[in-house]
């Protein structure tokens, strides 16, 4: 065979792939949701004049196209393979290998996110707290800042400093030395549970909360974390584990989203995607806790992202009733229906992976 001949054949053989690849994405099935990612996967767009002529319609096909092509998570396994095995790449979609832990590398400092989370912050202050509370805020370091491998990182200690500069009303309870990179699953962005007792103990000494931190440690389940759907390549699996005594067993929890009571571990959640919403229900705009069993009539509000879920149980103790509010899910201004500030201890509790990229929340 000549080589005009095996040109040729090699364009045939080429354009019969794109084709049936082609045709077999038109004829299948568009999927909702990537499990692997935990996210919802861009549908085909509507087509008007309007979506025409501004440009929208073409950048959601350009993600649609991504987003449904045939056998997507093969290609995006073989990739990372290819990547990371082969040309012996550090990362994959962000997402680095380090003593067996999944990690991103949050890199560089969002000074305008920072500042965004500081402005709203202070909304809350003018609008609802007064003279009669006792506020805190903590900040959740990411696991990127416990590595010290050449790795980027942002300047934690400039994040600290801005926002004490914009949050002067506030009493900042530094829990960085309290954690360390075990104190994290191996597999997702989260901290565990029972490892939290340090971080527990900073609080309730800054805040002056009587609790004594005894605890039964259950195991619930096995999972794996969201890194795992970005980095692709094989991984262990994280336990989800429960700290729980009788005072958190008898606690009532208030969903205002669903108008349900249910229990501060959400057992239902076993079969949701992410088995971390196991704690307080994941992603909730506003609950209320009611501890029976508390000896003192004292009641904490809390600000708080994902991390929030799994720290909240330890501190019922404390308390006859926390206010659990996530301001990615609901407006601060909307907050004067349900909630009574007053006489309340106030603690604002945000990842550094939030403050780095703040415009999921509300105004």
């Amino acid at each position: 065979m000549n080589d005009k001949i095996k040109n040729v054949v090699v364009t045939i053989s080429f354009l019969f792939v794109i084709i049936i690849t082609f045709f077999i994405n038109i004829i299948t099935k568009d999927v909702t949701i990537s499990l692997t990612e935990r996210r919802k996967l861009q549908q085909f767009p509507k087509i008007s004049i309007s979506t025409l002529f501004d440009g929208s319609f073409f950048e959601k096909f350009e993600k649609y196209t991504m987003d449904q092509f045939f056998e997507r998570e093969v290609f995006r396994k073989l990739k990372a393979n290819i990547e990371i095995g082969l040309l012996k790449k550090q990362d994959n979609n962000n997402i680095y290998e380090y003593n067996k832990s999944l990690i991103e590398q949050i890199y560089p400092l969002n000074e305008k996110s920072i500042l965004n989370l500081t402005n709203k912050m202070n909304e809350i202050n003018e609008r609802y707290i007064t003279n009669t509370n006792r506020v805190y805020y903590t900040i959740v370091p990411d696991k990127n800042y416990f590595v010290n491998e050449n790795n980027l990182k942002v300047d934690y200690q400039k994040m600290k400093d801005i926002i004490k500069e914009n949050i002067e009303w506030a009493i900042y309870i530094d829990i960085f030395d309290s954690l360390e990179l075990s104190s994290y699953y191996y597999t997702d962005s989260h901290w565990k549970q029972e490892k939290l007792q340090g971080v527990v103990n900073k609080i309730k000494n800054e805040m002056n909360i009587e609790i004594e931190n005894k605890y039964e440690e259950k195991k619930i389940t096995d999972f794996k974390g969201v890194y795992v759907g970005r980095y692709l390549l094989n991984a262990n699996n994280d336990e989800i584990r429960i700290l729980t005594n009788e005072i958190i067993e008898n606690c009532i929890v208030y969903n205002y989203e669903t108008k349900k009571e249910t229990k501060i571990y959400d057992m239902e959640k076993l079969n949701a995607p992410d088995k971390y919403d196991i704690y307080l229900s994941g992603a909730v705009p506003l609950l209320t806790i009611n501890n029976p069993k508390s000896k003192e009539d004292k009641e904490l509000i809390v600000f708080r992202d994902s991390y929030g879920s799994s720290l909240v149980p330890l501190l019922v103790e404390g308390y006859s009733k926390i206010t659990v509010i996530d301001t990615r899910y609901i407006s601060p201004k909307r907050l004067e229906e349900y909630v009574k500030f007053e006489n309340s201890d106030i603690l604002f509790i945000y990842s550094t992976m939030l403050i780095n990229n703040s415009t999921s929340l509300r105004f």
